[in-house]
């Protein structure tokens, strides 16, 4: 009941939302054409009943195909109640034509208008069937594979699903490709591969897992029979995972411009997200290998203490390959660019290996104090060793983890101390852990001195105030240690930052650059963050092929740098392909200073 009243409220809410959101688009944009928000409304409406009424007609086949292969194969008819049968057919005759209906209208009105193909209406209607589709496709692909391996029973619901949604799945990818700017489905793709993706990961992990447990003999497992089922159930989510991930993935995107969506999922999803499974399972293993050999393990069972290895051994391999794979696919023809993206990436993974070595430093301290309150005995309730030990786990993943990436920002500093100390993610990444480790620092400092002055106002101060106070004291020291650590980063960097501005004059001047080709957006961007240079693009009305970035490169590196100072531009080239080979020839635009003469 108390949905049936808050579905009208938020469909009306929409509506208001969507008719504020045109109106300021509108008042914001005065040449407008007219009728154009009365556009966007229909759009709205109409895009968004295209969807619904194309989950409930693909919803309904899927049911009574399902029904048909289950009386086909001999099997149990899913859901025989008449309620369900119902709904099925009625979904099948009525939301069916209908979506056929409004889609035949959809695609008449973008063949005589193409401005359709062009809005945001139509762009969300094909990224949110494109993602519904492949997910159920992925999920109705699993279960059929599963049955036909015996691992579950085989009906004809998982079939049914399976079919119907990726001919939805392709079909929408068809009609996508039918004149709608390839940029506008570019989120649709990234997500679908993300999608693939995760579950060729999880799969992989899982295989590998299972793989480990069956040769390892952990539970006295064999490959026969019922033993199987885990391998059998992973290779099904590898494989489906596998195939979706290279539709959208190795037959498109990766040869596609790296756009911000795009080295986002590289470097975060990929990169970052591979080598923080890897790190962190690793880890989890170590652990366990440590607390067998010389820590206090809760059971004297090898394969009841180990029962875990394998699936975290699993998850490990699978985020190495994920890592490997992505950074090997963002160091292949990169024109040396740094971007944002990249910058959030190498702080975000410092971030994480900083805060683990904390984490360790922090447990160390503990154990330590903990250590000295028993006299000296580290076995403490059986439980110190252990913690001990995780304790050193955590540095020896997390220092090398943010030595690593640190070192890449700062190398980069370094090498650009301009462009690195006007980032806002190296300014955001300085203040946040200051201003986390400075709190952190406080509030110990408070729960720290609170404990002490109950014990002595109590007359009870000694060892087990020492014991009481352990944790707030190792918070303390390890926050205040990396708290000054970077302030003292913080501050240098300010120093610099104003030196910089003071004295532009020694910055490099840029050179104008007119090339004659047809690079993307991306490659330009690319080259002038090489070469430190401003590009004008003019395409050859012949059609004939012009340099590649890599060779625009080339020739301007190959050419001496200008030699004004900031404000200036005395480099002014030309660069072009001629008789096969790629010429920067310097230039001498009228009414700006001379060019130099060719080298």
């Amino acid at each position: 009941m108390i949905v049936g009243l808050l579905l009208p409220l938020a469909l009306v809410a929409a509506v208001v939302g969507v008719v504020v959101l045109v109106r300021r688009r509108h008042e914001a944009d005065p040449h407008a054409a007219p009728g154009s928000s009365g556009q966007s409304v229909r759009r709205f409406f109409q895009y968004l009943l295209l969807l619904g009424l194309l989950v409930a007609a693909a919803s309904g086949v899927t049911g009574l195909l399902g029904r048909g292969l289950d009386r086909l194969v001999g099997g149990d008819v899913v859901a025989r109640d008449e309620s369900t049968l119902a709904l099925q057919l009625t979904f099948t005759l009525i939301a069916l034509p209908l979506w056929l209906g409004l889609a035949w209208w959809t695609w008449r009105r973008a063949a005589a208008d193409r401005r359709e193909l062009a809005s945001l209406g139509w762009a969300a209607y094909l990224t949110l069937a494109g993602l519904v589709a492949l997910v159920t496709a992925v999920v109705g692909w699993t279960q059929t594979l599963w049955a036909l391996t015996g691992v579950r029973e085989l009906t004809g619901s998982p079939v049914a699903l399976a079919v119907v949604w990726t001919v939805v799945w392709g079909g929408h990818l068809w009609w996508g490709r039918q004149g709608t700017p390839r940029e506008h489905l570019r989120l649709r793709d990234l997500l679908s591969a993300l999608v693939g993706l995760a579950v060729a990961t999880y799969g992989l992990a899982a295989l590998v897992g299972a793989s480990f447990r069956l040769l390892t003999g952990l539970q006295g497992e064999s490959i026969v029979g019922s033993d199987a089922d885990p391998l059998l159930r992973a290779g099904a989510l590898l494989l489906v995972g596998a195939a979706a991930w290279t539709v959208h993935w190795l037959l498109d995107l990766v040869r596609g411009p790296r756009t911000t969506g795009w080295l986002t999922l590289v470097l975060l999803a990929g990169v970052g997200g591979g080598l923080l499974l890897a790190v962190t399972s690793l880890s989890v293993v170590l652990h366990q290998v440590l607390v067998w050999l010389v820590g206090d393990p809760r059971t004297s069972e090898a394969t009841e203490h180990f029962a875990a290895a394998p699936a975290t051994f699993g998850a490990a391999v699978a985020g190495l390959v994920v890592w490997w794979y992505h950074q090997a696919v963002l160091e292949a023809g990169r024109a040396g660019e740094r971007t944002e993206v990249r910058r959030v990436y190498e702080y975000l993974m410092s971030a994480v290996g900083l805060l683990a070595a904390a984490g360790g430093l922090v447990m160390v301290l503990v154990t330590v104090v903990e250590a000295i309150a028993a006299g000296g005995d580290l076995v403490v309730e059986g439980s110190a060793v252990n913690t001990l030990l995780a304790a050193l786990v955590l540095l020896a993943v997390g220092i090398p983890l943010w030595l690593w990436h640190w070192r890449l920002a700062q190398g980069a500093r370094g090498a650009d101390p301009a462009g690195e100390l006007r980032s806002v993610t190296r300014r955001t990444y300085l203040l946040v852990l200051f201003g986390v480790m400075g709190i952190a620092a406080v509030v110990s400092l408070l729960v720290l001195v609170y404990l002490v002055l109950t014990d002595v106002l109590a007359g009870e101060a000694g060892v087990e105030t020492l014991r009481r106070i352990r944790f707030p004291l190792g918070i303390l020291l390890t926050t205040s240690l990396l708290s000054a650590y970077h302030w003292t980063i913080f501050r240098a960097d300010r120093e610099e930052s104003e030196q910089i501005t003071v004295h532009p004059a020694t910055s490099p001047a840029r050179r104008r650059v007119l090339l004659v080709g047809a690079l993307s957006r991306s490659e330009l961007a690319a080259v002038g963050g090489r070469t430190g240079s401003e590009l004008q693009q003019w395409a050859p009305l012949d059609g004939s092929a012009g340099p590649s970035a890599a060779e625009v490169v080339a020739a301007l590196e190959a050419l001496p740098a200008p030699t004004t100072g900031a404000g200036g531009g005395d480099g002014q080239v030309l660069v072009l392909r001629v008789d096969g080979g790629v010429h920067a020839i310097p230039v001498a635009v009228p009414g700006t200073p001379s060019g130099r003469p060719t080298p």
